[in-house]
């Protein structure tokens, strides 16, 4: 049973579209937007790059895959710093300092760690000033696609290609959307969410 109903869902897309058209919106540059993207879907297949993904517990964590390859678990924090430098029209031409950044843990994985998770996290620098805030709004950041990883298993059993698919949907801009923090609920409801893909679909230059 629907116990929602027709017409609050509606009105809750309307919310949707009345976002999407609304001034108030941030836009982003859609050449740095393709230039992220292509960035991301080139990280997912170079073996050498570690896969990121989303999961509740182990954050800062390293672990080897059965494949051999490495994957780090972090939390939104790697999702909000690629939007952050989407904001800041930031690209990289390649990998190679990606790759530098990460060895020498520039690149923030984790709001926060205890003491405790510090001795077994790897990677340690949090997300401090590259949090989507200025001295005007605060911002959540929202997936379209979902992105916790969710799965029972150990992340050195799962299959190799659904770590990628789940790094490509978490990291890529082109699965992001922002909504002030004050209506940021919004983003976890399916039907405000459709309108915002909609967005993605027909513009691109806009999230």
């Amino acid at each position: 049973m629907d116990y929602v109903g027709i017409e609050i869902r509606n009105k809750i897309k309307e919310l949707g579209r009345l976002w999407k058209s609304s001034e108030n919106r941030l836009n982003v540059s859609i050449d740095v937007l393709n230039s992220w993207d292509k960035l991301i879907s080139k990280w997912a297949q170079y073996e050498s790059m570690p896969l990121i993904i989303r999961k509740g517990s182990c954050r800062g964590q390293e672990f080897t895959h059965s494949s051999g390859r490495k994957v780090i678990v972090s939390d939104n924090t790697f999702a909000l710093w690629v939007y952050r430098n989407v904001i800041d029209g930031k690209t990289y031409d390649g990998l190679q300092t990606l790759k530098e950044m990460l060895d020498s843990n520039e690149i923030p994985m984790v709001y926060a760690l205890t003491k405790e998770d510090k001795k077994k996290a790897k990677y340690t620098k949090i997300l401090g000033k590259e949090a989507l805030s200025d001295t005007e709004a605060k911002w959540k950041l929202c997936h379209i696609e979902p992105v916790g990883l969710n799965s029972r298993k150990n992340i050195e059993d799962m299959d190799i290609n659904e770590l990628i698919m789940y790094f490509k949907r978490y990291a890529s801009p082109m699965n992001m959307f922002l909504l002030p923090k004050e209506i940021g609920g919004l983003g976890e409801i399916q039907e405000f969410i459709d309108e915002q893909r909609l967005t993605n679909l027909e513009a691109g230059s806009e999230i």
